[in-house]
């Protein structure tokens, strides 16, 4: 856990830590979301607004559907993007990951795996998961490239899936199970000793 004041429910990794979102974040979070190179990864691509977030704050990160962390930098503590677990079902013991880092010099640096792996021992680990899942677009090959690397399996492409910005579009699943996590050799090189 954290050292760092203020932040005691941190998860820490080696570049990054995890700390949970708060209503001040909201601001920054529909900075990063309405930016284009954030926006063209995500399936849903309406415009986000402080109001709307304020309101996903209050009906899924309070009532625990969504558990949601703002990346920052271990070095500066500057917030540098966002991830969750989403539809988070306790009975089933799964739930979907998503991520996406808002602030444009840290892309293509690896971080992005750190953060995966720090989600997935908060998801494991504390909430006793049995299955994670996340969906990529197709034409998304980093993203689909990290999760695969990172010790998910792909397991279905979904032709034509979604239609966005006026077309249709693949969807590729991946997941990863309990088991695949504990075997994955990330697990403990991206914790912090």
């Amino acid at each position: 856990m954290d050292k760092k004041p203020n932040n005691e429910h941190a998860i820490e990794g080696k570049r990054v830590y995890l700390r949970p979102i708060t209503y001040e974040d909201s601001e920054l979070i529909v900075k990063w979301r309405n930016q284009e190179n954030v926006r063209r990864y995500f399936i849903y691509r309406e415009p986000f607004s402080k109001e709307g977030q304020d309101k996903w704050m209050r009906e899924q990160v309070e009532t625990k559907k969504v558990y949601q962390f703002i990346v920052c930098e271990n070095q500066t503590d500057r917030p540098i993007g966002c991830t969750y677990l989403r539809d988070v079902d306790l009975a089933y013991r799964k739930a979907e990951y998503g991520v996406f880092l808002g602030e444009e010099d840290t892309r293509g640096k690896g971080i992005g795996k750190e953060i995966l792996m720090l989600t997935m021992q908060f998801a494991f680990k504390t909430l006793q998961l049995h299955k994670v899942f996340a969906r990529a677009l197709a034409d998304n090959p980093a993203s689909i490239h990290c999760f695969l690397n990172s010790g998910f399996c792909k397991e279905a492409t979904l032709r034509d899936d979604v239609y966005v910005d006026g077309e249709y579009r693949d969807v590729v699943f991946v997941g990863m199970l309990e088991e695949d996590y504990e075997k994955s050799k990330f697990c403990d090189s991206l914790l912090q000793e």
